[in-house]
């Protein structure tokens, strides 16, 4: 999006992170009308749990990634999952172009905010949506990754 927070605090995320080869590669950008993020992306059968389909937790995990994008570029916040409710309305197919968004929908009495998102196939059909609950965190509980020269 833009800057540098994917660089050097999330290359090996395993939703948007560069650096991890065996993740999502998600990219994500403003959406329509900029109230909202989104990515697209076409799953392998890496992802797959069987029969051509995404795997539940991998449809959760594009919500969940969508969610905390939408928080950190709308909000300028970081935030972690609290809670995570999630609707399968139609089977997310492998090797189909999805659109995944996400939106803030208001927040809650404690200051936690709450998450909107969802995933569309390349007909605008909704085929996973999902609600989430996730609290603020201050910038200094993010941890930055350790480099090799740390490491040895």
């Amino acid at each position: 999006m833009g800057d540098d927070r994917e660089s050097s605090e999330a290359a090996g995320c395993f939703g948007c992170g560069s650096a991890n080869s065996r993740g999502l590669g998600l990219v994500f950008r403003r959406g329509r009308g900029e109230e909202s993020v989104e990515a697209t992306t076409v799953l392998d059968d890496t992802f797959a749990g069987y029969d051509g389909l995404a795997h539940g937790g991998i449809v959760s995990t594009l919500l969940d990634e969508a969610m905390g994008w939408a928080i950190l570029e709308l909000a300028g916040r970081y935030a972690v999952t609290r809670s995570l409710s999630v609707d399968f309305r139609r089977p997310v197919r492998i090797d189909q172009q999805l659109r995944v968004h996400a939106r803030i929908a208001g927040e809650e009495t404690d200051g936690a905010l709450r998450v909107e998102a969802s995933i569309v196939d390349a007909r605008e059909r909704l085929l996973a949506s999902a609600v989430g609950i996730w609290v603020p965190i201050r910038r200094s509980r993010v941890r930055r990754p350790k480099t090799a020269a740390a490491v040895s």
